[in-house]
């Protein structure tokens, strides 16, 4: 169910109806846990008991760690996220797995015939097999509470705005927003709705008419010309930008309509100075998950400084493939962690050189703009492409090096790199946190009415996926 739809559209509005008429939080929780199965079985019902196996080997591991000791609570932990990481590695990986070993057999002049299964892959699996293992680790941490209720861990691991492709919220702070009764603010909705148009606006306008550029070209790389793999380059480039934060944006405002706080996801990211900071404003539910969770595990910037690279690289390296199952993930992974060594190198550099260049001012605010903004670009051709082959053609496209004749396209790029840099430069002003009460009904009433307008204006022409349901 597209959150861009009509259906979603109905199904939205039944639910927030419905929900806020319920006079207690138990029946709330039970009917939103209902209402967030019904969502999620609308993509395939047939995951449903899968995402339930994954709550309940959360819930029973949770019980556990709260009676358990000693090593018995660590034996818990490590058999609770194993049994997820299994879950998510059958799924996602098994096929890629497989097919990388016969590969390598290939190379080698082996002549084995290694089975490769066919598994489709469920919608939103490494969200909430993320959430599950959030919520183990918080609890084994101590930083949450063992929920005695089955349904509290059920409703923050299937909870439907954040389920299919996040953000990631950590138990630590939703799991205590479930313990209250959430207030009817008018206020929070119309900041809710404000959000949620802004989401409409960033991926039925915005995004999907970059993808109309992008994909064509990438489908198909050998039919056009250098100019056109630069173009489509760009368009992904925004493409991938405003589809995610529009559904970051649509997963937050949604949250707020039900009483419930979703931490921001986006802030900004082709503002940058470096790798490092793209990665504090870019899916920065996923940045500081990695970073909590599996780099702090390995080590950190504890030890000699080989450990502390090889964290970082093995943390990136990871959270590559954890976007999906492919070598040009993995290379993508590969490349960010390069570029966070790099700047960590810089910075030790830079700090023993008496220069006397101002670092904070404009001029070299612009270069380290430009040099991160295209190593991110960079990122995104191996993102974007299916294979390595596609990938290497589109770079030599972007220095100059191909020289490949083909099909054209509108000379769009220079518009859209202004576009991006027009809604970080008016989204980086300051904006008030609260409404006054005056313009609350106002803004709310107006929301609703813009939000319709928008939806109905789009519905004809939207027909493709967020990119991050893939994930």
């Amino acid at each position: 169910m597209n959150f861009v739809s009509f259906g979603f559209c109905l199904f939205l509005a039944a639910t927030y109806g419905l929900y806020w008429l319920l006079p207690r939080n138990a029946g709330r929780k039970l009917f939103l846990l209902a209402a967030s199965y019904l969502f999620y079985a609308a993509w395939d019902w047939r995951f449903c008991g899968l995402m339930g196996f994954v709550t309940g080997n959360a819930y029973i591991a949770g019980r556990l760690l709260a009676v358990c000791g000693g090593k018995a609570r660590r034996h818990v932990l490590w058999l609770s996220i194993g049994t997820d990481l299994a879950v998510l590695g059958w799924f996602k990986y098994a096929g890629f797995v497989a097919a990388s070993a016969a590969s390598g057999l290939t190379f080698l002049g082996l002549d084995v015939a290694l089975p490769i299964p066919d598994i489709l892959l469920p919608v939103g699996i490494s969200f909430y097999t993320f959430h599950a293992i959030s919520y183990v680790v918080d609890v084994h941490r101590g930083k949450a509470a063992a929920a005695r209720n089955p349904l509290n861990v059920a409703l923050y691991i299937a909870f439907f705005p954040q389920l299919v492709a996040g953000p990631i919220v950590r138990a630590s702070s939703f799991m205590p927003q479930l313990g209250r009764v959430p207030p009817y603010s008018s206020t929070g909705h119309a900041l809710g709705l404000r959000l949620m148009l802004k989401g409409l606006i960033y991926k039925a306008v915005i995004a999907d008419n970059l993808a109309a550029l992008a994909d064509p070209v990438f489908t198909d790389i050998g039919r056009y010309g250098d100019h056109a793999l630069v173009t489509a380059t760009i368009a992904f480039y925004g493409q991938v930008y405003f589809d995610f934060a529009g559904y970051s944006a649509l997963a937050i405002g949604t949250a707020r309509l039900f009483g419930y706080r979703i931490p921001k996801n986006f802030d900004y990211p082709y503002s940058a100075l470096s790798v490092t900071e793209f990665w504090r404003r870019w899916h920065m539910s996923l940045s500081f998950w990695l970073r909590d969770y599996v780099y702090i595990s390995l080590g950190g910037n504890r030890g000699p400084a080989w450990q502390f690279y090889r964290n970082l690289m093995a943390t990136m390296v990871l959270g590559g493939l954890w976007h999906g199952a492919s070598w040009n993930f993995v290379l993508w992974g590969v490349l960010h962690g390069l570029g966070l060594c790099l700047h960590k190198l810089w910075l030790k550099l830079r700090g023993c050189l008496r220069l006397g260049i101002d670092w904070e001012g404009w001029a070299w605010c612009g270069i380290a703009l430009l040099i991160t903004q295209s190593w991110v670009m960079v990122g995104w051709v191996f993102f974007r492409c299916t294979s390595y082959a596609d990938a290497i053609d589109v770079l030599k496209a972007l220095v100059g090096q191909r020289h490949a004749a083909g099909l054209t396209m509108p000379d769009a790029g220079s518009w859209i790199l202004a576009l991006i840099a027009a809604d970080h430069l008016i989204g980086r002003f300051p904006t008030p946190q609260r409404l006054p009460p005056a313009l609350t009904r106002p803004i709310y009433w107006t929301g609703i009415g813009a939000l319709a307008a928008v939806l109905l204006a789009c519905l004809p022409l939207v027909q493709k996926a967020f990119i991050y349901f893939q994930f």
